[in-house]
């Protein structure tokens, strides 16, 4: 009776809620519709941004700033960009697979409400964070790897 009570307890135990720590990297980069060019240290987040509709109008990028941040469950990170909004990320749910994790969070930036945003731990989610200047949008590229 015992053993079948252990047995109970350890298949049930994956129903237990998995703590969940993200350190997310967030690249900051000025777009400009004009022409003119990819700064050499945005190559790897370039290719990220071609493939978004939303961001092929923009032929002009150049690295703003990169910063870190911390997110739980229980607790958003937050990072104040160039623009001087504020962008606030919490963890959702990590769905593990073999190589291409999907990270789930909840993101805000500025006063819009959060949404809900999911990606592949090792790619982009890019995001338009408003305008840095008259001629330049401020754009987001937030990437969450999970260790295994």
């Amino acid at each position: 009776m015992k053993w079948a009570a252990l047995l109970v307890f350890l298949n049930l135990s994956p129903l237990v809620a998995e703590d969940i720590f993200l350190t997310c990297q967030i690249t900051e980069i000025a777009a400009k519709e004009g022409e003119g060019k990819v700064d050499g240290k945005l190559k790897k987040i370039h290719k990220f941004l071609e493939k978004d509709e939303a961001f092929k109008k923009y032929k002009s990028f150049k690295l703003v700033s990169r910063k870190s941040l911390n997110t739980t469950k229980d607790k958003s990170g937050s990072a104040k960009l160039k623009n001087k909004s504020k962008l606030s990320v919490t963890a959702v749910s990590v769905n593990r697979a073999q190589r291409k994790n999907t990270v789930t969070i909840d993101v805000s930036v500025g006063d819009r409400s959060s949404d809900r945003k999911s990606f592949i731990d090792r790619e982009y989610l890019i995001l338009n964070a408003g305008e840095l200047d008259k001629k330049t949008d401020l754009i987001l590229a937030v990437q969450c790897p999970v260790f295994p």
